[in-house]
């Protein structure tokens, strides 16, 4: 039986496309990279509390925030239909390596409990990403229930718990004390 402690949620299904049994996804992870490196790649569902593997016939963007997703033996509209809603889950081990990062988008990290990387101060759990503007920015609700807005980028980030959902961020001196 599988262990949901080895799995990730990355996004849910959306609604229908074509009459061909492909669905739209929202996902939290470039799916295309692991896709190019193993045309194999199986996503999971959750039914009856268990996660059962379909494996992934087609993969392509249909926008920058949507994806298309056909499954093997869910060829028709109607048998995609009954997966419509369900959350996809990942193996972390596809997660757990060093390109991790190319992977990942940072609407992810949204529900990570986040620390300073240098203290190891927690500063709070991350509510919302907003990429709206060059500067990527991150909202956290501290512990005391107020909203810090941080800067995120690649090298600020300095470690990723996955498994424990925490984000180790390196804060750029001062911006705590405003």
């Amino acid at each position: 039986m599988l262990d949901k402690a080895d799995f990730e949620p990355i996004g849910r299904l959306g609604r229908t496309h074509g009459i061909g049994g492909e669905l739209s996804a929202k996902l939290s992870v470039d799916l295309s990279v692991l896709w190019e490196e193993d045309e194999r790649l199986f996503l999971f569902l959750e039914e009856q509390e268990l996660l059962i593997p379909y494996r992934v016939r087609s993969l392509r963007a249909k926008t920058d925030e949507l994806d298309l997703i056909a499954f093997m033996d869910v060829m028709t509209k109607e048998a995609a239909e009954a997966l419509v809603g369900r959350e996809l889950w990942l193996e972390r081990a596809y997660l757990d390596h060093d390109e991790a990062e190319a992977v990942l988008g940072l609407e992810h990290y949204v529900g990570f409990e986040l620390y300073e990387a240098d203290s190891g101060q927690y500063l709070g759990r991350i509510t919302d990403v907003d990429d709206s503007t060059l500067n990527v920015l991150m909202r956290v609700e501290t512990p005391l229930g107020d909203e810090l807005v941080l800067p995120i980028a690649e090298e600020l980030v300095s470690e990723v718990k996955l498994a424990e959902h925490q984000l180790y961020l390196q804060v750029p001196q001062g911006l705590l004390d405003l």
